[in-house]
C-alpha cells in the first residue's frame, strides 16, 4: 500500500490550498481502503470548510460520509449526509446524490432514525427510476429491504432483496449483485436470531441454510472486486453463518481471514462483529473460558458504539458462556442486558411500524412503479438488440448474450456448435427482383430460422444476408442435422409466392466446441462457409 502523505493538524485559518491537499489525501486513502487515515483527513477538511467554499465543502462532505459509514459511525453518517444532500440537489450529479441518500438511509435504519431513513430511501429510489439507472434501482430496492429488516419485518425485507438481486443480475455491473447478496445474507442472519428463541433450532436454522450459497457467492464477488471493506463484510457474514451451522473448521478459517483484514484496515465495527462470531465459535468448540475472555474484550471495546445488534449478540453469547462456566450471577447479568436490549428493539420497531404505516404503503407503491419502469426498460433494451427487418437478434444481441452463453457451456463442459449462414448470390436477387423483394426474402428467412430453432438458441443477423446461429448443448452431429434441415427448408420454400421465378438457397459453415474460444469458433465457421461457397453453394460444410 502506498504511504499517505502526513499533514499538519487543521486550523480555523486553514487556506484552500491546504484543504485541497487534505482532500487529495482522503481520496488517496479511499482508493487504498485506508479508513483511519481517510477519516482523519476528511474530518479535518470538513471542519475547515463552510458555506463560503461550497465546492470544497461538498467534496469534504462526500468523503466524510464515505469514511464514517465504513468506520461504523452510522449516526454521524446521517448528520453529514443530511447537510451535504442539499448541496448535491442544487448542483451535483444525481448519481452522487442517490449514492449519498442510500448511505443516509442505511445509517438511519441502523440507528433507529427510521423516518429520515425512509425519506432518504424513497428519494434515492425515485431519482434512480427517473434516470433509468437499473443498477441504482436495484441498490435502492436493496436499501428498502434493509430498512424493513431493521423495522422488524425480515419477510418483507427478504422479498425486496430477492427482487433487488434479480434486477442486479440483469445488468453488467457487479456491485449491485454483491450488495444484494450481502444484505440478503445479513437479513437472513437477523431472521435466524429473531426465530432462534421462538422455534425449534432446526426451524430457526433454515434461513441460514438457504442463504449459505448466496453468502459464498458474495465472498467470491468481493474478492474479485478487491475492496477490503466488502471482503471483510462478506467473510464476516459467511463465518457467522458457518458458526451457527456447526461448520467449525470452515468458520475458523473464514473468520480469521476476515479479522486480519478488518484490523489491517481499521474497520472497528466489523472487527467487533467478527470477534463476537469467534467467541461464539469457541462456545461451539466447547471452550467457554476462551469464549468468555474474547467476548468480554469485544464488549469492552464496543461499549461506546451504537451497534445494538452486535451488543445483543455479545450479551447473549456471554450469558451462554457464563452458564457453561457455572457463573450464575454473571449469566443473569448478561441475560438481563440482552432482554433489555431486545425489548427496547421490539418497542422501537413497533413504534416505527405504527408511525410509518402510511409511508410503507407509499414505499410499496414506489416499488410497483419501479417494476413497471423496469419492464418498460427491458422492452426498450430488447428493441435495441432486435433487427428491425427480420425480428431476429442483431450484433448488440450477440454482444449481450454470447459471453454468458459461452461461459455457461464452458463451466458445464457442454457441447456447443456455431454456424455461419449466408444466402447465395443475394446481390443477384436484389438486382433482378428489386430491394423490396430482397427485404421480403430476409423477413421470410427470419421466420424460418425462428420456427426451426429452440428458445435457448442464439440466432442473429450480422448484417446484409449473413447470419450466425449458436446451438448450446448441441453436439456437432446434431447441429449438422439442424443446419441441413434449415438449408433444405430455404431451398424448398415457396419463393414464387414473393416473385415468380425467385429461387433462394443457403450456404452454411459449421464449427463446434471445445475449445470454448469465441474468436476461434467464428473463424472456423467462417472458413467452413467459404468452403461451402467454393464447393458449389447450397450446402453445409463442417469445419
Amino acid at each position: 500500500m502506498n504511504a499517505v502523505p502526513q499533514l499538519p493538524p487543521a486550523s480555523p485559518a486553514m487556506n484552500e490550498e491546504t484543504v485541497e491537499t487534505l482532500l487529495t489525501r482522503a481520496e488517496q486513502a479511499r482508493a487504498q481502503g485506508a479508513v483511519g487515515e481517510g477519516l482523519a483527513a476528511a474530518e479535518q477538511a470538513w471542519a475547515a470548510t463552510g458555506p463560503e467554499t461550497p465546492a470544497l465543502r461538498l467534496r469534504a462532505g462526500l468523503l466524510l460520509a464515505h469514511f464514517r459509514y465504513r468506520s461504523g459511525a452510522l449516526s454521524a453518517v446521517m448528520d453529514v449526509g443530511l447537510e451535504v444532500a442539499p448541496l448535491l440537489r442544487a448542483s451535483g450529479p444525481r448519481t452522487e446524490l442517490i449514492d449519498l441518500l442510500r448511505m443516509v438511509a442505511l445509517g438511519g435504519s441502523e440507528t433507529n432514525r427510521f423516518e429520515e431513513a425512509l425519506n432518504a430511501a424513497q428519494e434515492a429510489h425515485r431519482l434512480a427510476v427517473e434516470i433509468r439507472d437499473t443498477a441504482r434501482i436495484s441498490l435502492c430496492t436493496n436499501v428498502l429491504g434493509c430498512f424493513f429488516e431493521r423495522t422488524g419485518d425480515p419477510w418483507q425485507a427478504e422479498r425486496l432483496l430477492l427482487e433487488a438481486l434479480a434486477l442486479a443480475r440483469q445488468q453488467p455491473e457487479r456491485h449491485p449483485v454483491f450488495a444484494a447478496l450481502n444484505n440478503l445474507g445479513a437479513t437472513r442472519i437477523g431472521k435466524f436470531y429473531l426465530l432462534r428463541d421462538a422455534l425449534t433450532l432446526d426451524e430457526a436454522l433454515e434461513p441460514l441454510r438457504q442463504t449459505l450459497p448466496y453468502a459464498r457467492e458474495a465472498v467470491a464477488l468481493a474478492a474479485a472486486v478487491g475492496d477490503p471493506f466488502f471482503q471483510v463484510f462478506t467473510q464476516g457474514n459467511l463465518g457467522e453463518i458457518l458458526v451457527h451451522l456447526d461448520q467449525a473448521e470452515d468458520a475458523q478459517q473464514t473468520l480469521a481471514e476476515a479479522l486480519a483484514l478488518s484490523e489491517q484496515h481499521g474497520l472497528a465495527e466489523q472487527t467487533w462483529r467478527i470477534g463476537c462470531s469467534l467467541g461464539e465459535l469457541e462456545l461451539l468448540l466447547g471452550r467457554p473460558q476462551l469464549a468468555w475472555d474474547r467476548l468480554s474484550a469485544v464488549l469492552q471495546a464496543a461499549t461506546a458504539s451504537d451497534q445494538r445488534t452486535t451488543h445483543m449478540r455479545l450479551h447473549h453469547a456471554l450469558w451462554r458462556a457464563a452458564r457453561a462456566l457455572d457463573q450464575p450471577d454473571l449469566a443473569l447479568g448478561h441475560l438481563e442486558s440482552y432482554v433489555h436490549l431486545e425489548r427496547k428493539r421490539a418497542v422501537t420497531q413497533l413504534r416505527a411500524q405504527s408511525d410509518l404505516f402510511v409511508t410503507r404503503v407509499e414505499a410499496e407503491h414506489m416499488r410497483l412503479e419501479a417494476q413497471r419502469h423496469h419492464a418498460r426498460a427491458n422492452e426498450l433494451e430488447a428493441d435495441v438488440r432486435r433487427d428491425s427487418l427480420t425480428g431476429l437478434g442483431n450484433r448488440r444481441e450477440l454482444e449481450w448474450r454470447w459471453p454468458e452463453l459461452l461461459e455457461r457451456v464452458r463451466l458445464d463442459a457442454a457441447p456447443l456448435s456455431v454456424a455461419m449462414l449466408d444466402l447465395d448470390d443475394f446481390k443477384l436477387v436484389n438486382d433482378r427482383f428489386g430491394h423490396a423483394v430482397g427485404d421480403q426474402v430476409l423477413v421470410a428467412l427470419g421466420g424460418l430460422f425462428r420456427s426451426h430453432t429452440r428458445l435457448g438458441d442464439l440466432v442473429v443477423r450480422l448484417g446484409g444476408e449473413e447470419f450466425l446461429l449458436a446451438l448450446p448443448d448441441t453436439p456437432v452431429t446434431r447441429a449438422f442435422e439442424i443446419c441441413e434441415r434449415l438449408r433444405d427448408c430455404v431451398a424448398t420454400h415457396d419463393w414464387d409466392a414473393l416473385a415468380p421465378g425467385l429461387r433462394v438457397t443457403l450456404s452454411v459453415g459449421l464449427s463446434s466446441a471445445p475449445p470454448y474460444d469465441a474468436q476461434g469458433l467464428s473463424m472456423r465457421a467462417d472458413a467452413a462457409l467459404y468452403r461451402a461457397k467454393a464447393d458449389g453453394r447450397n450446402r453445409v460444410v463442417q469445419g
